[in-house]
């Protein structure tokens, strides 16, 4: 039947239905709509890092005095995050739920942002309504958030929206969100090398980065204040790195080789390789005597944070977050090499499967090759776009 209504269709009037649809504002408003259905269908799971983590986190709060539960151990995040737990608790909603809301309505405020970022390019308002409908149904997003419970939409809305203000060229409030990013999950690190190259080409003064430590200490002072020692709570995220021993856990990145046997001397190397790496490519980028258009460095933002979690160690499935957002907003900007936006954003999902009930029957090498071929076409398209650079918006 499908073939036959194909084959009978007037196609110019079919273009012009999609092309209706698609520039129809109304059209994303009942995807957004669709979404929120979707989500709120999704409230009820309960998985594993709600029942073993959240939940008896805030059980502990609630017995513990609330904001009084700040000077014990019994987390391992930092305490940013359960400061909004012991809210979340004072106020006495459903935990599950209220958890979730409070992931889903940062969902939002990263399509927000991409929004932004897309109208510099586009100046045109539909890229809001697009953003909003599109964003919190990229698979990964949609799982962290409603069904698991997880929170990376918090720090991830914190760096995009630190992209826009630097786009903007407001140095202070750009570095104060990654300040505030990295004061809720140290993932918001991938996106330093594309900082980096900022930082060395001259467009954000070195003192601002000097923000970031500071918020973070800023973010401990009520845990510190209440009686968590202060050295606990300036090593939470190396303590964090350790807590899993594993090069990969479910994440389709370069350590799948290696035998996790070698985790520790594997790690070292890792990071440091990362390091060198970082810096080499960042002056490369640097020396460039060419203008980065917007397109440059949204391209350059987006291989950083998939680049990062591709050839560091310790990486677990849902690190390629960030890297899903960014591969929205790649396609919003540029409108062609979707096929490098639905990449990434399949690798998430199926790192994602594979944490599942589904880890022992999946392998891993189908994500790896995906992910490597984007990662070198994206590298490919960006020394092109440098050598015959744009010049529709120019730094």
């Amino acid at each position: 039947m499908f073939f036959l209504i194909q084959n009978t269709m007037n196609k110019p009037k079919y273009k012009l239905f999609m092309s209706n649809l698609i520039y129809n504002k109304n059209s994303w408003i009942a995807i957004i709509f669709i979404g929120l259905v979707v989500k709120l269908l999704m409230f009820p799971v309960r998985l594993g890092d709600y029942n073993f983590y959240l939940e008896p986190w805030m059980n502990f709060i609630k017995s513990h005095g609330y904001a009084s539960s700040l000077k014990y151990n019994f987390y391992n995040y930092t305490p940013s995050y359960i400061y909004i737990l012991i809210v979340l608790a004072k106020i006495g909603l459903n935990p599950l739920y209220s958890i979730k809301i409070v992931s889903i309505l940062f969902e939002y405020i990263i399509a927000y942002y991409v929004g932004k970022i897309a109208y510099l390019k586009h100046r045109n308002k539909l890229v809001f309504w697009i953003s909003f409908a599109i964003i919190p149904l990229i698979p990964a997003v949609l799982l962290n958030g409603a069904f698991w419970g997880q929170c990376d939409s918090i720090y991830s809305a914190f760096v995009i929206g630190s992209l826009y203000y630097c786009f903007k060229k407001k140095q202070f409030l750009s570095i104060l969100f990654l300040g505030m990013a990295v004061a809720f999950k140290m993932q918001a690190v991938f996106i330093f090398p594309f900082y980096f190259v900022m930082l060395l080409r001259g467009h954000i003064k070195w003192y601002y980065f000097s923000l970031i430590p500071f918020v973070y200490f800023i973010s401990i002072l009520p845990a510190w204040f209440y009686g968590r020692p202060l050295l606990e709570l300036l090593s939470i995220y190396p303590s964090q790195s350790d807590y899993f021993k594993y090069l990969t856990l479910h994440f389709p990145n370069i350590y799948i080789w290696i035998n996790n046997n070698l985790y520790d001397s594997v790690k070292i190397a890792g990071i440091i390789f990362t390091f060198i790496f970082t810096l080499a490519t960042g002056i490369w980028l640097a020396l460039r005597k060419t203008h980065f258009s917007l397109d440059i460095w949204i391209e350059i933002a987006f291989l950083s944070v998939i680049i990062a979690p591709f050839i560091l160690p310790g990486m677990h499935e849902r690190y390629l977050y960030l890297g899903d957002i960014m591969a929205a907003l790649y396609y919003f900007v540029f409108r062609k090499n979707i096929y490098y936006s639905l990449g990434i954003i399949s690798v998430s999902f199926y790192a994602y499967l594979c944490c599942s009930r589904l880890k022992d029957i999946l392998p891993m090498e189908p994500g790896f090759i995906i992910y490597s071929l984007v990662i070198i076409f994206t590298v490919k398209d960006l020394f092109k776009r440098l050598k015959y650079r744009s010049n529709e918006i120019v730094e």
